[in-house]
């Protein structure tokens, strides 16, 4: 970007101040322009990024943010990018078999039925079992009596779920060229 300016600013300068307009100047420095324009390198808008999905909002309070938050990881995943979806805080619960099953009753999106909450354990299931990689907050589990001893009765079927602490937060969300926060 700096290349950039520089060459406008060169450009703009030596319109505004030549003395001399032939074309053989002015063939100089386009040249110059194109030299200086092959060596920039612009961001492939293209590549792949890495997606950071928090969610800590109360599903059951807020259940637009959760729904937000895996439709958004979900599609992110589907257009290539790497993703990491944490739950954390409230947010936890929307892994849990009551919450997550239940979502529809709290929200009239989905027309009153439950396919809203189908839908929801679908999207999050298939994010895990197509490389999108989820981590749950263990101390905000325990505020809901979830632990690794019981998750697989109380928890939806998710691959490889990462327990995490405020380090793994950190990390991981530092890491993430993208970052969606519900």
């Amino acid at each position: 970007m700096k290349k950039i300016l520089l060459l406008c600013i060169l450009l703009i300068s030596q319109f505004t101040f030549a003395q001399d307009d032939s074309k053989s100047d002015l063939e100089k420095l386009l040249g110059k322009a194109q030299e200086v324009l092959s060596n920039v390198e612009l961001p492939d808008l293209k590549k792949n990024k890495d997606y950071f999905v928090l969610l800590t909002s109360d599903p059951m309070s807020n259940p637009s943010a959760a729904m937000m938050s895996i439709n958004t990881a979900s599609e992110a995943l589907k257009q290539g990018h790497n993703v990491v979806y944490f739950a954390a805080g409230d947010g936890v619960q929307i892994v849990m078999k009551d919450i997550i099953r239940n979502l529809h009753t709290v929200t009239s999106h989905g027309g009153n039925t439950n396919n809203l909450s189908k839908m929801a354990e679908k999207l999050l299931t298939e994010f895990s079992e197509n490389g999108g990689i989820i981590h749950v907050s263990e101390g905000s589990f325990l505020t809901y009596g979830v632990n690794q001893e019981n998750s697989d009765e109380l928890l939806i079927g998710i691959n490889d779920i990462n327990w995490s602490y405020p380090k793994q937060l950190i990390e991981v969300s530092s890491n993430a060229d993208i970052v969606f926060s519900y």
